[in-house]
């Protein structure tokens, strides 16, 4: 079997055999538990090179490329944060709650950007709230709507000139070296791909030591009763200080999460995550069951979603389209990009197609998918157009793994997913018959005119009434604490 056909689900079983026989989550590297910090990235890092690894190496070359780039938006960035005071967070005052996002803002019609996780909530808490934002890209989405808002960039500055000078670095033993390296060596024979992990475990290591001296004095400043972040792995700095000071910590789930994700899946007895928040707040009930989450139960609370909530009220007498509307994401872009290529060159076909580009491919999309940049399909790679709507007006969904999926779902739209790597991710919701797997896309048409809208109980998925149920389940969580 060719490495570009492995299924998700035997990397991710394979993925979890190595960490048990390595006892992974038992080692501590300079004191610390890091295969929690890097498990996340490592695993993806194998994925997408097992997808395609030709398309790794020219990621790595673009990067590359971008390098000396990067180092002037760097300084711009760095520059701009001495004179914009407004957004030193180290010049805010006490706040009850700390949003700390992920930096995905979505453009609006009016020419803003909005958090769709937290900017609902910013107004309608009983709550004095602060946001923490990074860039993305090293580039900040803006004019925001959004009042109390403070960016890291500051911390960034602190922690490079720390780097600069040579301050608090980690120290590995000739021990924890040399285990580092067989491990890496392991995990390439497993594998056949694998991260330097001694290079990536001691700069992981040493920006921790850099930073959480900066999160506490936020903390300290801040005085904060509790804490919600978007999309928790990647933030175990931040985590590990707000734990420390006894402070609760909420996630709220940003995207499809099944046994297949690492960022939440710790199926074994062994695997276990210290720097994780105390409570997940989950779109619905479905997702309650679908992991080992490294919490208990009961701290999985079901609150909904505010913007899928809001968004399918407003476009609620959008008239349907004979449309079909591609979802794609960059891990699976070029197989679903060609799959909607070959759909178009149906001829019987008689369906507008539509193909929306997941952000990180909006810039490079013509490069990657020259196919696609020549064909007749209509592909949204503006980040202006709203997903929402293109949900009301079309008739067909088509994706893998998206959580565009679900949420396509509450729009009554007849569903299609491809069969290609990271369709494992969905073999729970194929097995409610809801949705329909196909391989080619004479498939789809011949199944298009026989499938139906399946009913199903919508609040299995997003449980209504979200921005009340939340509101709800942090009165108990502070008012507990």
């Amino acid at each position: 079997m060719k490495k570009s056909d492995v299924s998700l689900k035997n990397l991710y079983e394979q993925f979890i055999k190595f960490e048990e026989d390595n006892h992974l989550f038992t080692k501590e590297i300079a004191d610390v538990f890091f295969w929690e910090r890097i498990r996340f990235t490592v695993f993806i890092h194998i994925l997408q090179k097992t997808i395609d690894a030709s398309e790794g190496e020219k990621t790595v070359q673009k990067e590359k490329n971008l390098k000396l780039g990067n180092y002037f938006l760097k300084f711009r960035n760095y520059l701009m944060a001495l004179f914009r005071t407004r957004r030193n967070p180290f010049l805010v005052k006490e706040h009850d709650i700390i949003f700390f996002s992920n930096s995905r803002r979505k453009k609006q019609d009016d020419g803003y950007w909005w958090d769709i996780y937290t900017d609902h909530l910013e107004k309608k808490l009983h709550y004095s709230t602060i946001l923490l934002e990074k860039d993305i890209f090293l580039k900040y989405r803006k004019p925001v709507k959004t009042e109390n808002m403070v960016y890291l960039t500051y911390l960034d500055f602190l922690v490079d000139l720390k780097k600069y000078f040579g301050r608090s670095k980690v120290k590995l033993s000739d021990e924890e070296v040399n285990y580092l390296r067989e491990l890496t060596t392991e995990m390439r024979s497993q594998f056949g791909y694998s991260i330097d992990l001694e290079y990536y475990v001691y700069h992981k290591l040493t920006r921790r030591q850099r930073i959480i001296p900066y999160y506490q004095k936020l903390i300290t400043k801040i005085k904060p009763k509790a804490i919600i972040v978007v999309c928790s792995y990647g933030k175990e700095d931040f985590i590990e200080v707000c734990k420390l000071n006894n402070i609760p910590i909420i996630e709220l789930q940003h995207g499809v999460i099944t046994k297949y994700h690492v960022g939440y899946s710790y199926e074994k007895d062994s695997a276990i995550k210290i720097n994780f928040p105390d409570f997940l707040f989950a779109f619905g009930k479905y997702w309650e069951e679908s992991v080992n989450y490294p919490i208990s139960k009961e701290n999985v609370v079901n609150v909904g979603f505010p913007e899928l909530e809001i968004r399918k009220q407003r476009y609620e007498d959008v008239k349907k389209k004979k449309q079909i509307l591609f979802i794609s994401q960059k891990t699976i872009g070029t197989k679903l990009s060609k799959f909607a290529v070959e759909l178009s060159q149906i001829e019987s076909l008689d369906y507008k197609i539509i193909y929306k580009l997941h952000p990180f491919e909006v810039f490079s999309w013509k490069e990657d998918h020259p196919w696609l940049a020549q064909s007749n399909i209509e592909v949204v790679d503006h980040q202006g157009v709203n997903l929402y709507h293109l949900f009301a007006e079309s008739e067909v969904l088509v994706g893998v793994y998206s959580t565009a999926i679900f949420e396509g779902l509450n729009f009554n739209l007849k569903t299609f997913l491809v069969d290609i790597t990271g369709i494992d991710y969905m073999e729970n919701l194929i097995q409610t018959g809801i949705v329909t797997k196909i391989s080619k896309p004479e498939e789809l048409v011949s199944v298009l005119s026989d499938k139906k809208t399946e009913e199903f109980d919508t609040e299995l998925f997003f449980k209504n009434n979200s921005i009340k149920n939340i509101k709800e389940e942090l009165e108990k969580i502070i008012g507990r604490n």
